[in-house]
């Protein structure tokens, strides 16, 4: 009986890195990791993206700083990645102390090992943008293959009145998307603010999501009823405790929309599929690009679709999600590329984003290019 190992597999035929075009860089040289450069940037949200302006804002998600990363290798290649917000910098920068003088070919990419978790996804993309580059693929390639070229995504705000919700709604229409995410908690006005949608753009669905904030099924169900009647509601993401698998299985018989948990971890998708506890997941934010695809397969096998959420990141994470989004069949439901409501994206050419679908790009590594003049202007003090 043959004993199949990820040596013999890595030396079969069918091995991405051995069937490498023979001229691609990297193909005799070591990609030996050189240096790696941190910078530590904050851009702010476009006017009017998040809440009204002439409410008070819960917090001022997009004034924390985020880390940019530059992985420079023997061979001339740069990688680069982008941390989600407030993650440890001092922590980011043992990772890349400790990435040092390692081969980028000889890592696994689908699980780093490195001395802290703070900035992992952004590790993970420079590297697989890395040895993309090398061999000559675009990352999709490495991630498992192309399943869509093209991803499905939304449009995105925080918390509105109805009247701010009517401008979300007509920037949305202007720009050709199909669906709306918003945010939401118990007590604002939410049936009226998504009434204002379908007044405003009937085609455009609504993925609703309060993030858990409120009380219980109970306090939820009179507000999904009325929103039932409206109509427009594609999407009910995490209304109350996910842990209340009893009250999830009840708004699945209430509403016609997808009920949605959004886990990262493939234990909790387990306990929640074998819950019936929802119809699809949001799987993004926390796995990774290669968790990512493995949650998808993992929700594909019971028959759920997924999408990819985000932290409203700039442009090198979104690049990140495209591809994983990309390699994931069943990723169909719309998901969050939102750097265009940052005042900049930090990359040269944006993500190209056509009538409510993101273009996937089919150059080696990542495809996209760090701005650095927009790096610099972002730059803040470590």
């Amino acid at each position: 009986m043959t004993r199949f190992t990820r040596r013999s597999w890595l030396a079969s035929a069918g091995a991405p890195l051995l069937s490498a075009p023979s001229a691609a860089a990297g193909k005799s040289e070591r990609l030996r990791i050189t240096r790696v450069e941190t910078f530590r940037v904050v851009v702010p949200m476009k006017p009017d993206s998040t809440t009204d302006p002439e409410t008070a804002e819960e917090s001022r998600f997009d004034l924390v700083p985020k880390t940019i990363l530059k992985i420079h290798t023997d061979s001339g290649i740069v990688g680069i990645g982008e941390t989600g917000r407030g993650e440890d910098y001092d922590a980011i920068r043992r990772n890349a102390q400790f990435l040092e003088g390692k081969n980028a070919f000889d890592m696994n990419l689908a699980y780093l090992e490195l001395p802290a978790r703070a900035g992992y996804a952004a590790f993970e993309m420079a590297l697989y943008d890395v040895v993309g580059k090398a061999i000559g693929w675009p990352v999709y390639k490495l991630l498992g293959g192309l399943a869509q070229r093209k991803v499905l995504v939304s449009y995105w705000t925080g918390r509105r009145t109805p009247a701010g919700m009517r401008r979300v709604a007509e920037r949305a229409l202007a720009g050709g998307f199909t669906s709306i995410k918003m945010k939401a908690k118990q007590g604002d006005p939410v049936v009226e603010s998504i009434a204002e949608i379908a007044r405003v753009a009937p085609q455009i669905k609504v993925i609703f999501d309060p993030n858990t904030r409120y009380r219980s099924f109970a306090d939820f169900l009179p507000v999904a009823r009325e929103l039932e009647k409206i109509g427009n509601v594609l999407v009910y993401e995490d209304p109350f405790d996910k842990n209340d698998f009893e009250g999830y299985r009840k708004l699945r018989r209430e509403v016609k929309g997808h009920v949605v948990l959004h886990l990262g971890d493939p234990r909790a998708m387990i306990r929640a599929i074998r819950e019936d506890a929802c119809s699809a997941f949001n799987t993004g934010g926390n796995p990774g690009m290669a968790g990512f695809v493995a949650n998808a397969y993992l929700a594909g096998a019971a028959g759920m679709p997924v999408w990819h959420g985000s932290g409203n990141d700039c442009g090198i994470v979104d690049a990140s999600y495209l591809h994983s989004c990309a390699a994931a069949p069943n990723c169909t439901l719309p998901s969050d590329i939102l750097s265009f409501l940052r005042e900049d994206d930090l990359i040269v050419e944006p993500i190209e984003i056509r009538s409510s679908y993101a273009i996937v790009s089919d150059k080696p590594g990542l495809g996209v290019e760090l701005d650095e003049d927009a790096v610099r202007r972002y730059q803040v003090k470590g």
